[in-house]
């Protein structure tokens, strides 16, 4: 009985003492990719262009309004929120996750 508490408890420290190891090699490997990551300014692309020519020709003038209201809205969110929006005239080149897309009503 002895030797079975004595294996039990080996094991229990093994696997706490790993897991304790475990975390610390993480948080170490993680320290530089994040310190990196805090001095990148997250961007976001809202394309105007797009926006206007989605449209509808027969839309009344406060409907025009609301879109761009809500357009102008979603920018000052999003940089409210500590990122940098830009039109997507301003674009040379970007990955299609950095693009606002608008939400359908």
């Amino acid at each position: 009985m002895a030797t079975k508490l004595l294996v039990l408890s080996n094991v229990l420290i093994a696997a706490c003492l790993g897991g304790i190891g475990g975390w610390l090699a993480a948080h170490q490997q993680l320290q530089q990719p994040l310190a990196r990551l805090n001095l990148v300014t997250p961007v976001f692309v809202l394309d105007r262009a797009k926006l206007i020519q989605s449209i509808p020709p027969i839309a009344s003038q406060e409907h025009m309004a609301r879109i761009v209201d809500d357009w102008q809205s979603q920018a000052k969110k999003l940089s409210d929120a500590g990122y940098l929006v830009i039109d997507a005239t301003a674009v040379v080149a970007a990955p299609e996750d950095v693009y606002v897309r608008q939400v359908g009503r």
